[in-house]
């Protein structure tokens, strides 16, 4: 199969004709075209790309004007891209491109459209913080989307042509996060993701590399809005009835909860039982403390359970043809 490598680049000028030699030199003997998209760099990106391409390797080299986002890059270099897989790659080269030689393996032996590089147990030289910032991510996007993926995050994914092309009318994200949005989309579709261990090493110069403060906070905002477009409420578009009912649920739950309370608080029990109740209702400790704490361990389990409730159905639901949902999705 015709292999297209696409290359997201900003600011890359002083490594990136050496580095697309290395890439055309790891996966020669492959049918093969390399896209580098240079996402609005103020270096000579551009201009050093463009100088190997010329040099005669199977390299292209698009600009996006202003600069747009990993993500809007990597989409438009699929878009002007032909192979039947196509690979996406940090053009820094933090991952050396011969891993991609691992994943091509992976998606031959195990049949699976999607093969994702994971740097489990290999992470040699990258800085505690960014390793913590990292494994807290992971277990946020594990928990909000049920992914059985351990690094949603890692630049070299490889993918069946079907794939991005039925991903990619839904993808809305273009920066860091949007690697969330597209699994999730190609989960939600059906097609099978593998993880292949890969080995990286960190290249950039302090604590966080290319992350920043404010990074971890569009990483942290993008992903809430991830998660409201792939929820069962915005992916499968429930019908307004199906909405409606919905909500009537959410409001019986709420009115009933308030009933019980409202009929327990002037019972006066006796005995044994008053006691047990005492200790249930939380009644020996303060006041403010009990309201506070029945306050946030309420919320907290309805914030656990929306979530849990939400993979369920999705899980139920993720075929990749709806027939036999039409009563439920008004259509």
């Amino acid at each position: 199969m015709r292999l297209s490598v696409i290359l997201p680049a900003r600011n890359e000028a002083h490594h990136i004709a050496a580095n697309l030699r290395r890439v055309c030199e790891a996966l020669g003997g492959r049918e093969l075209e390399v896209v580098v998209v240079d996402d609005g760099s103020s270096d000579a990106t551009f201009a050093e790309a463009s100088r190997a391409a010329q040099q005669g390797l199977p390299v292209r080299v698009l600009r996006l004007e202003p600069n747009r986002g990993k993500g809007a890059a990597l989409f438009r270099g699929f878009a002007e891209s032909t192979g039947e897989q196509v690979a996406f790659l940090d053009a820094d080269l933090e991952i050396a491109p011969e891993q991609l030689l691992r994943l091509l393996a992976v998606m031959e032996a195990s049949g699976a459209e999607v093969v994702v590089g994971t740097k489990t147990g290999s992470r040699s030289g990258f800085p505690l913080r960014r390793r913590l910032l990292s494994r807290g991510f992971r277990a946020s996007v594990s928990f909000l989307f049920g992914l059985s993926i351990s690094d949603t995050q890692t630049g070299i994914k490889l993918f069946r042509r079907e794939v991005l092309e039925r991903v990619a009318p839904r993808m809305t994200t273009s920066r860091f996060a949007f690697d969330i949005e597209l699994l999730v989309a190609a989960s939600r579709f059906g097609y099978r993701i593998c993880e292949c261990p890969i080995e990286a090493a960190f290249a950039r110069e302090g604590r966080m590399g290319r992350m920043s403060l404010r990074h971890v906070l569009e990483m942290t905002l993008d992903a809430a809005r991830i998660y409201y477009r792939a929820s069962f409420w915005s992916w499968l578009n429930p019908g307004l009835v199906a909405r409606l009912w919905m909500i009537v649920f959410v409001l019986g739950v709420f009115l009933f909860g308030v009933g019980v309370a409202k009929v327990l608080t002037p019972v006066v029990l006796q005995g044994p039982v008053r006691e047990v109740f005492r200790v249930v209702a939380l009644q020996f400790l303060p006041p403010v403390v009990r309201d506070w704490l029945v306050l946030v361990g309420g919320g907290s389990m309805v914030l656990v359970s929306v979530v849990q409730l939400n993979k369920i159905l999705l899980a139920a639901f993720a075929r990749r043809d709806r027939a036999g949902l039409a009563g439920l999705l008004g259509e």
